[in-house]
């Protein structure tokens, strides 16, 4: 079977999330062949093909029109700011190329229903970044709910830190403060987390939200926050949300209890996440580095407890892909399923404006005020 036919948008010549998540997959797939890259100029997008040592015949485009147009191109990878994200796929999903496109979708409910529909008229097949689908930890969880080792679900509650959201940002990623460009810690680190949710428990049926900012104020540093050396360049206001609760009923019946906060987690292993879903026999934990399922932590942690038991380590499955870099591993599964014809290890651009819908009605009860009741019992 000939290798599907790649056109990548956003892998630049230095570090950046195509690099680290989607090219290390792809250099050892043979069920794929990158053949263009489109970057803000021709020029950017040869300095690339250069520092990654791609083939000389890659294509060296500037504009995602000319890409769009390019008859060797079966599927184009979207990996840019969320706020460009629908300028540079509308041209592709108009000519009914397959899409790729890392999460969210648009920078707000519209683009993303507006990109949906045109895919679904062009007939462009579509997959969207939301990869904690294809977890082997998620997995794991699912199998033994449905296995029936704990049980009927009765209750889950989930607590987790966001990193990001914190009293320091790099200044890179000044737009994560500011809620107009779509992406923040609401559209992202939320979202990709209760996504694992999701997948384990099913929708909520019922929920109540706050959304909340903080930490008003952020210093942006001229350094990853990982670098001692750091420094504070400039200090910004925050137009984005940093604190998250969900509190309501899945649609199987079972209570829910959700609490993301931005900054990091405290240090050591497993800190920076704390899910737990009780049955009616039993209870699993599952602890993490962070919140963020789509990407994983290596120290991620599943413990199952029956009643009358022991509390016991239950491994995730491993595959080939296991071995790869961590952000690359569920991107890997996904590609892995895309080529097979398979369509149970991702997720659509229909279930993508689902999600931005949920996000929508979380902006939309905060502008209407109805996220808190007053306490009427201290009055």
């Amino acid at each position: 079977m000939a290798p599907i036919r790649l056109g990548i948008i956003g892998l630049n010549a230095s570090s950046s999330w195509a690099v680290n998540a989607h090219l290390p997959y792809l250099r050892k797939s043979s069920k794929y062949i990158i053949t263009a890259l489109c970057n803000s100029s021709a020029d950017s997008a040869r300095a690339a093909i250069k520092a990654h040592s791609l083939a000389d015949n890659v294509a060296a485009y500037g504009s995602p029109e000319d890409l769009a147009k390019d008859p060797n191109v079966d599927l184009v990878v979207c990996s840019v700011r969320v706020d460009r994200h629908y300028q540079t796929l509308l041209p592709s999903v108009k000519a009914g190329k397959d899409v790729f496109c890392e999460w969210p979708l648009g920078k707000n409910l519209a683009e993303a229903e507006e990109l949906a529909k045109i895919a679904k008229e062009s007939g462009s097949k579509t997959m969207i970044g939301l990869q904690a689908l294809s977890s082997p930890f998620i997995k794991k969880v699912k199998a033994l709910i449905d296995e029936g080792k704990i049980g009927k679900v009765l209750s889950s509650t989930f607590t987790g830190a966001a990193y990001n959201g914190g009293p320091q940002e790099w200044a890179e990623l000044r737009y994560i403060t500011t809620r107009e460009i779509g992406g923040n810690v609401l559209t992202i680190h939320f979202m990709h987390s209760i996504e694992g949710v999701f997948q384990v428990l099913g929708d909520l049926a019922t929920y109540s939200s706050i959304i909340d900012t903080k930490r008003p104020k952020v210093d942006l540093t001229d350094k990853v926050l990982t670098d001692p050396s750091r420094k504070v360049v400039e200090t910004v206001t925050r137009t984005s949300p940093d604190q998250f609760l969900v509190q309501g009923h899945f649609k199987s019946g079972a209570l829910f209890s959700y609490h993301l906060r931005g900054g990091k987690s405290l240090p050591g292993e497993g800190q920076g996440l704390d899910w737990r879903i009780y049955g009616e026999t039993g209870e699993i934990k599952l602890t993490a580095g962070g919140a963020m399922m789509n990407v994983g932590h290596p120290d991620t942690k599943i413990q199952l407890y029956q009643d009358g038991g022991e509390l016991v380590e239950v491994q995730a499955d491993k595959d080939e892909w296991s071995e790869l870099p961590q952000p690359a591993q569920n991107i890997a599964r996904i590609y892995e399923a895309f080529a097979d014809g398979r369509t149970d290890n991702y997720l659509d651009w229909e279930t993508a404006v689902v999600r931005h819908k949920l996000i929508d009605e979380l902006y939309r009860r905060e502008a209407a005020g109805a996220q808190d009741s007053v306490a009427e019992y201290i009055k």
